[in-house]
C-alpha cells in the first residue's frame, strides 16, 4: 500500500486508469448494443473526460469519505486483507453510486432515463466494479506500487553507498 502522498498519487492514477476504462467500456457495449469497434472507439473518446471527472471525485471527496470509513471498521491490527477488502467495498460502493449518474450525463441520457434505470443500472455497475477491483486493477495497481517502491528503495540504496564511498 502507499507509504507517501507520491505513491498515493502513483497508486490512484493506476486504479483510476483501469476501472474507468473497463467500466466505461462495459457501460458502452451494453448502451451500444455488443462490444465492437464502435464501442471501443467511443470508450477511448469518452475516456479523457471520465478519468478526470472520476479521479477528482475520488480524491477530493469519495477518498476523504473512504478513509474516515476505514477507521471505524479496520483496526491497525486487522490483516491487510481486511484493509483491502473494506477499502475496495467502501470506495467501489460510492464511486459506482455516483459514476453511475454522471456516465448516464455524459452519455447523453436524459435525467428521467438515468433516475428511471438508476436501479437496473447501479447494481450492474458496483458488481462489476467489485469484482474487476478486486480481482484486476488492485493486484495490478498493487504490483506497480511495489514496482515503484523497490525502484525508490534501490535507488536510495545506490545513492547511500556513494555517499559512503566519498
Amino acid at each position: 500500500m502507499p507509504t507517501n502522498k507520491k505513491e498515493g498519487i502513483i497508486f490512484g492514477i493506476c486504479m483510476c486508469l483501469i476501472m474507468v476504462f473497463f467500466m466505461g467500456l462495459l457501460n458502452i457495449s451494453i448502451h451500444l448494443g455488443g462490444l465492437n469497434l464502435n464501442s471501443i472507439k467511443t470508450c477511448l473518446i469518452a475516456f479523457p473526460v471520465t478519468f478526470i471527472i472520476a479521479y477528482l471525485l475520488e480524491t477530493f471527496i469519495v477518498g476523504k469519505i473512504n478513509h474516515m470509513l476505514l477507521g471505524h471498521f479496520v483496526a491497525k491490527e486487522d490483516s491487510k486483507n481486511a484493509y483491502i477488502l473494506f477499502n475496495c467495498f467502501f470506495i467501489v460502493t460510492m464511486m459506482s453510486l455516483i459514476m453511475t449518474i454522471v456516465g448516464g450525463f455524459l452519455g447523453g441520457d436524459t435525467f428521467k432515463t438515468i433516475f428511471g434505470e438508476f436501479f437496473i443500472r447501479w447494481p450492474r455497475n458496483f458488481c462489476a466494479a467489485f469484482f474487476l477491483n478486486i480481482l484486476v486493477a488492485g493486484p495490478i495497481s498493487r504490483a506497480i506500487l511495489r514496482a515503484v517502491q523497490n525502484h525508490s528503495a534501490l535507488s536510495s540504496d545506490i545513492a547511500n553507498n556513494e555517499e559512503e564511498a566519498i
